[in-house]
C-alpha cells in the first residue's frame, strides 16, 4: 500500500485516540455513525500506521503506537456466528485500555423461498415501524446474524454481545428489540430504534438521541416527558 493512498485520521477508543494511516475503505470501516471515526471499527493496524495516540488516563500524547494485545479464539457463538479475533489497544505508560475490537465471521445465507400455502385469518397486533438502522455494507442482515455480534455504545466501549432478537410488546403495540449479554452477567434490553449502525459490529445510539424514546414500547415521546404517552412506562 503507497503512503499516498493512505491519509492522517483520528480514531476514537473507549479510553483515548489514537491518530494513524488509514486507507479509504478503512475510514469506511471505520465510521460507525456520526461524524467520529473508532478503531473499533478497522481491527488490527500495524504499529507502522501510527502517528500517536492519547491516553486518558495518563491524560497526555505519546508519540507511535499502542500496544496491541490480541488472540483468535475462533470461537463458535451459535447461529453459524465465529468470533474469530479479539483483540485490544494499551497504553505502554499505564497498560489501560484505548480501545477494543472483535471481528466475526458469519456463513452468507441464501434466501428461503416457503411453499405457497393458505392463510388463515389471525388477531393482529399493531406492530411499531422499525427504522432502518444503517447498514455498513449494503447487504441483507438476517437476525440469526445478529446473534452473537459485538454490540459498542457511541464512545466505543464494548456493552456486550446480542443475545436474543424478539418482537417487544408494551400497550397494545410490539416493536423489535434486543437483549444484550454484559460482561457484568446482565442483560441491558435495546429497542430497534437505539441502535445507530450495523456492521461487523453493532453501534448503539447515544441516551442523547435517544431522549424521550420508550424502552419498553419505543413510542417516541416529546423531550422532557416523564412518562411514555403510548404506554404509560417511566421514562429514563
Amino acid at each position: 500500500m503507497m503512503a499516498e493512498d493512505m491519509a492522517e485520521k483520528k480514531l476514537r477508543g473507549s479510553g483515548g485516540f489514537a491518530i494513524a494511516k488509514v486507507t479509504d475503505d478503512e475510514q469506511k470501516m471505520a465510521n460507525l455513525g456520526g461524524p467520529e471515526l473508532f478503531l473499533a471499527g478497522i481491527g488490527r493496524l500495524d504499529s507502522d500506521r501510527f502517528v500517536k495516540y492519547f491516553c486518558n488516563k495518563c491524560e497526555r500524547d505519546f508519540e507511535g503506537a499502542p500496544s496491541i494485545n490480541y488472540e483468535n479464539p475462533n470461537e463458535d457463538l451459535g447461529e453459524g456466528v465465529t468470533l474469530t479475533e479479539k483483540g485490544e489497544y494499551k497504553c505502554r505508560a499505564c497498560n489501560s485500555t484505548i480501545a477494543q475490537y472483535r471481528k466475526f465471521n458469519a456463513p452468507a445465507q441464501a434466501p428461503q423461498v416457503a411453499p405457497k400455502q393458505e392463510i388463515a385469518p389471525v388477531q393482529t397486533q399493531a406492530i411499531t415501524p422499525a427504522p432502518a438502522a444503517v447498514i455498513a455494507e449494503e447487504d441483507f442482515v438476517s437476525i440469526n446474524q445478529l446473534v452473537g455480534m459485538a454490540a459498542y455504545d457511541s464512545e466505543a466501549k464494548l456493552v456486550g454481545r446480542i443475545e436474543q432478537v424478539g418482537l417487544k410488546r408494551a400497550g397494545g403495540k410490539a416493536t423489535i428489540a434486543v437483549r444484550i449479554a454484559t460482561d457484568k452477567n446482565e442483560e441491558k434490553e435495546v429497542v430497534w430504534e437505539g441502535i445507530s449502525k450495523i456492521g461487523d459490529i453493532i453501534l448503539l445510539k447515544t441516551a442523547q438521541a435517544q431522549a424521550g424514546k420508550c424502552q419498553s414500547c419505543g413510542y417516541q415521546n416529546e423531550a422532557g416527558a416523564g412518562f411514555c404517552e403510548e404506554c404509560g412506562a417511566k421514562l429514563t
